[in-house]
């Protein structure tokens, strides 16, 4: 289970990008002379989570913009699975995103679908 700060409950969203992530970064140059120099050092925040899910009802969808539009420059609690991150919505690029399951000219639609939710770990 997925909640976010306590309140919002996401039960049938997964986390994508779970797996591949590395705590270290690393950075090669080569001296004037050819010399390899290789620096690496340990990453202690920025690791991005993304979740998805493929289809919410459009009230899910909307609290969740709500949350991130409250909380655009304060971290809260990400717990995934009993584990809790210290996170901030990522809005180096769209932070919350989806598309309407049906376009209606004049209505709200029931379901918003390919929900994306991005946060970074602070």
């Amino acid at each position: 289970m997925i909640i976010i700060d306590g309140t919002i409950n996401l039960p049938e969203f997964v986390w994508q990008n779970r797996y591949g992530y590395s705590p270290v970064n690393a950075q090669n140059t080569y001296a004037t002379d050819g010399a390899l120099f290789v620096e690496q050092s340990q990453v202690l925040a920025g690791r991005p989570i993304i979740l998805t899910s493929d289809s919410e009802p459009t009230t899910v969808f909307n609290q969740l913009e709500n949350h991130a539009a409250a909380n655009a420059a304060s971290e809260f609690t990400l717990s995934i699975n009993g584990t809790n991150y210290n996170v901030m919505y990522d809005f180096s690029q769209q932070a919350v995103s989806g598309s309407p399951d049906i376009n209606f000219a004049d209505a709200e639609p029931d379901y918003i679908n390919n929900i994306i939710l991005r946060f970074i770990e602070v």
